[in-house]
């Protein structure tokens, strides 16, 4: 018994003075960030002011749109310095025009890419969630269905599914970011000629190994009716048939980085030479979106590494498009986000009023711990080529639809046949 009540004291003993000691140096074990957070009430005008655009008298003939998904101005900004240092210049650096974006969306300030795509795609505000439509649920007119009346070839390029928020709302008219069946299916019914990405699980019944709720085997309808890329190899090894639309789809879902899947820039090369075979076969002119999607992915996960893997993917891309539009002359280049992600920031390590020279950069995340969020910040815009005077200053999300629609000169166009 006195044995007993002999460890059991040792034991409640070195319990109090382990708690104690923790109290004492846990602040120095592990940081936890304290956000001092303030709610301001506001005045949420649904009425957007658009941006006066200037006459574009030298039209544009193709326009390469790409997107940095969760890509805000500290994301280039930090990938630079990291890239080469602040004095680095990287390709975003490299655009003679530039500006800064309002993303929100028509009910709330953080806009998901849903919503903020479809600004881009169909110059219309609409609510979270929505691809195509507006606030009431009525479908709107995107960029690629106007262009293919007037002989267009299209191209939608994304590292996640096909069917994921941005590049559906390029293509498809859905209440819901999430009725994957029915974007699937739109996507494939659609008109737009190049679709490059993941998402092949989307295309197939659950009784086939996929993840669609219905016995729709799209998969089967592509690899019969149109031309169908299951990896990198098929993509290099791709032999153009003008009558039929090209499937691309590399991976289950989003892309995971394997040898068999292309890369971004890959994949935009690829666009770019089928979409140049395709306006020898008659058609005006081409549209590619491209969009890095991982960018946003890693900033969910507050993963300053593995955003730096993304940017820098999608740094080369931008670099690959610059240098095309400078050697084709009638092409537009716009380089842009949908929103912010993670609430990146680039911070001091201490306060001093003439710091020492120092070779490393400081990063936090300024929105929940373990899991970042998008944030309302505004969003950089780059261009180069025709049109690209009109991007400048701070404009709205769905000015960019509109800039696009008069660099091309989209009205004045006959409508013509491509495919």
């Amino acid at each position: 018994m006195r044995s007993f009540l002999k460890y059991l004291s040792i034991i409640l003993i070195t319990s109090v003075l382990t708690i104690v000691a923790l109290i004492q140096i846990a602040p120095f074990i592990i940081v936890v960030p304290k956000k001092d957070t303030q709610e301001i009430e506001i005045n949420f005008d649904q009425n957007v002011t658009k941006k006066e655009l200037k006459a574009v008298d030298r039209k544009a003939k193709n326009i390469i749109l790409l997107i940095g998904d969760g890509m805000g101005i500290n994301q280039i900004t930090a990938y630079r310095i990291a890239k080469g240092g602040p004095n680095y210049t990287s390709a975003f650096d490299k655009f003679p025009h530039t500006g800064l974006i309002k993303t929100h969306a028509i009910n709330t300030l953080i806009t998901d890419s849903a919503a903020s795509a479809t600004a881009f795609s169909s110059g219309i505000k609409t609510v979270n969630g929505y691809l195509g439509v507006n606030k009431d649920k009525q479908v709107v007119k995107n960029i690629t269905e106007m262009l293919h009346e007037k002989g267009y070839v299209t191209s939608l390029i994304a590292t996640s599914e096909i069917t994921h928020a941005t590049p559906a709302a390029f293509v498809v008219h859905n209440e819901s970011r999430d009725n994957t069946d029915q974007i699937a299916e739109q996507l494939f019914r659609s008109n737009n000629f190049i679709s490059l990405g993941g998402g092949r699980d989307f295309f197939i019944p659950e009784d086939l190994g996929g993840q669609r709720e219905d016995d729709l085997d799209i998969l089967a309808l592509i690899k019969e009716e149109e031309a169908y890329l299951g990896s990198r190899s098929d993509l290099i090894n791709f032999q153009l048939d003008p009558s039929k639309r090209i499937f691309g789809l590399f991976s289950k879902e989003g892309f995971i980085r394997e040898e068999s899947e292309p890369d971004l820039l890959e994949m935009l090369d690829f666009s770019l030479e089928q979409s140049n075979k395709m306006i020898s076969n008659n058609c005006t002119g081409f549209f590619i979106m491209a969009e890095g999607s991982q960018i946003d992915w890693e900033g969910h996960e507050n993963n300053f590494d593995g955003v730096y893997k993304e940017m820098d993917e999608f740094s080369r891309v931008v670099d690959r498009a610059l240098k095309f539009a400078e050697s084709n002359q009638d092409t537009l280049v716009i380089v842009l986000s949908d929103h912010e992600t993670g609430g990146l920031l680039i911070e001091t390590d201490t306060w001093e009023r003439n710091p020492q020279p120092r070779n490393k950069m400081k990063i936090s995340w300024n929105t929940a711990v373990g899991l970042g969020t998008h944030t309302g910040t505004m969003i950089p815009v780059f261009a180069f080529g025709p049109g690209a005077e009109n991007i400048g200053g701070v404009m709205d999300n769905t000015d960019i639809f509109f800039i696009m629609e008069e660099a091309l000169g989209i009205d004045n166009l006959a409508e013509r046949k491509c495919l």
